[in-house]
């Protein structure tokens, strides 16, 4: 597949075709299975990927190559550690990946946000994930793919990037709308001591992206979201939440709307309220 040709999302019934014509795994296709947890201590690969996966994938964990810190709890892999993860995935520069959730599909927005950051472009989320694939009566597997080694190399697209500098040099220059993917009811945004959001953000709801079973909501769908939130997708918008994920869910939406270049303001609120507590009362507005 054509660099050009990738979608954001691809289908189940789609990615089991892409299996079925290949007897292993080879270079042209890499799928990754996302299964994560936000506590460190909880083995994902163990009591998710080994638990069963889609055939020919590999356990990608979002953390690895990772350091948080107060501000940040999901920060940016190290570059030369990720290159080094990545190769050992066997990831070559043409290679089409595809990742997949099993629980939280965060993960699988994050997986693809964090790759195109790191100049690999060609890479999709499976809609609706492994509970859409079993669904619609594919097999799972516990069988573990052997893979050739790459030659990947990471190069940090910082187009794609925002940080505590940027989000404070926005307020002055408002060259970007801020869209804030959390819904207006998330209890981060509620609460009376540290919720709220960055002042002037729209809201398009990570949570509302999603149709019942699980999938992305159709394109008119998503294009009423962003109309009704006043968020103009011709025009520079960066997307913040909580701490950098869902936020990559809500880019995703909008590069499927046809806006390719959304970056993400990967510290998002919680750095932002640790960085600037005395700034909250300005900056920042409840719902």
């Amino acid at each position: 597949m054509s660099l050009a040709r990738v979608r954001t999302i691809v289908s189940t019934n789609w990615l089991k075709e892409q299996i079925s014509t290949r007897t292993k795994p080879s270079r042209q296709l890499r799928i990754l299975d996302t299964a994560f947890s936000f506590d460190r201590d909880v083995d994902s690969y163990k009591d998710g990927y080994q638990r069963g996966h889609i055939p020919q994938s590999l356990h990608f964990n979002i953390f690895q190559c990772t350091q948080s810190t107060p501000e940040i709890s999901v920060n940016l892999p190290d570059l030369n550690c990720f290159t080094e993860y990545v190769r050992d995935l066997g990831i070559w520069p043409d290679t089409h990946v595809v990742t997949y959730h099993h629980d939280l599909p965060l993960s699988a927005f994050r997986t693809w946000w964090m790759f195109r950051l790191f100049g690999h472009r060609n890479i999709s989320v499976l809609d609706g994930g492994i509970t859409k694939w079993q669904k619609d009566g594919y097999e799972i597997t516990t069988d573990e793919p052997i893979i050739e080694r790459s030659d990947f190399v990471a190069k940090m697209d910082k187009s794609l990037l925002r940080n505590y500098e940027d989000v404070i040099r926005n307020y002055k220059t408002k060259e970007e709308q801020i869209v804030e993917a959390r819904v207006k009811d998330h209890p981060t945004r509620i609460d009376e001591e540290t919720g709220g959001t960055l002042k002037g953000a729209q809201t398009v709801g990570y949570d509302d992206l999603f149709a019942e079973d699980g999938t992305m909501k159709s394109e008119a769908e998503l294009k009423n979201m962003f109309d009704a939130a006043g968020v103009d997708v011709a025009k520079p918008m960066f997307v913040t939440c909580l701490r950098g994920m869902t936020a990559c869910g809500t880019a995703a939406a909008a590069r499927i709307l046809g806006k390719d270049d959304v970056p993400i303001y990967y510290g998002s609120w919680n750095e932002f309220r640790v960085r600037a507590p005395d700034k909250l009362k300005v900056m920042a507005k409840k719902t």
